[in-house]
């Protein structure tokens, strides 16, 4: 039963990352977060993230920006490189109080401050803190977002452009806890996986029909009402699991 909700959890998550490009990777980890070890977590989370926001490449492919992902690999990367020496393994409430405070971090920064992915020493500096974020915490999409925040991109191009980055972090974490890490894979039952990877791309697909009902303004507008509301639940919980 746990497994099935779990299931479900990734298509409704999907869906909703689909439309608002946000949010919906940060809730998935939170619910994997309650029912799994954060190994277990991570890796069927990086699953999940991953062929959703593939699927997504391949739906805004004709929009994508990819001028910007080579610096942002070379940063990434370089996380991987970091991460394969330490060998760390952050708590679930640490995950939670990460998951939670990372969009309430970006809007502390200074609105002067220009940080537009569509330029090469910005986009290397993204794939480093959010490849980051997605080590530590599973999810990173809020992070992502304020390097787009001042971009002229068209919701489509980000949708495409975010989907591609995320595809790679989901990827990196995924080579880190269930290979260099090794302590994942016997942890998930053979049937979710695959379960979740349908969940992933149908959501995707539903989202696809939805996402062309929303102005731009609303796109990001609901977004951020959404993130708020979801942040405030999961900081509480990373608490209460540390104390």
């Amino acid at each position: 039963m746990t497994y099935l909700l779990l299931v479900l959890a990734t298509l409704a998550t999907s869906i909703i990352s689909g439309v608002l490009s946000m949010a919906g990777g940060m809730i998935l980890m939170g619910v994997f977060g309650f029912f799994l070890s954060v190994p277990a977590a991570m890796v069927l989370h990086g699953i999940a993230q991953a062929f959703s926001n593939g699927s997504r490449v391949w739906l805004y492919r004709r929009h994508i920006k990819w001028r910007v992902l080579g610096y942002y690999s070379i940063g990434a990367f370089a996380v991987l490189g970091l991460f394969a020496t330490l060998t760390f393994v952050p708590s679930i409430g640490l995950v939670f109080i990460l998951i939670g405070c990372f969009p309430f971090l970006a809007l502390m920064l200074p609105t002067s401050i220009n940080l537009d992915m569509g330029r090469g020493p910005v986009a290397f500096f993204s794939g480093v803190i959010v490849t980051t974020a997605q080590m530590l915490a599973g999810a990173s999409g809020p992070v992502l977002d304020i390097f787009y925040v001042k971009s002229e991109m068209s919701k489509e191009a980000i949708l495409g452009t975010k989907a591609v980055t995320q595809t790679l972090g989901h990827i990196l974490k995924l080579i880190y806890y269930a290979i260099i890490m090794t302590i994942a894979s016997d942890l998930i039952p053979v049937w979710v996986i695959p379960a979740v990877v349908a969940a992933a791309i149908l959501g995707n697909y539903c989202a696809s029909l939805l996402v062309t009902r929303l102005s731009n303004h609303q796109f990001k507008k609901i977004g951020r009402y959404v993130i708020r509301v979801i942040c405030i639940i999961y900081i509480g919980k990373g608490v209460a699991e540390l104390i």
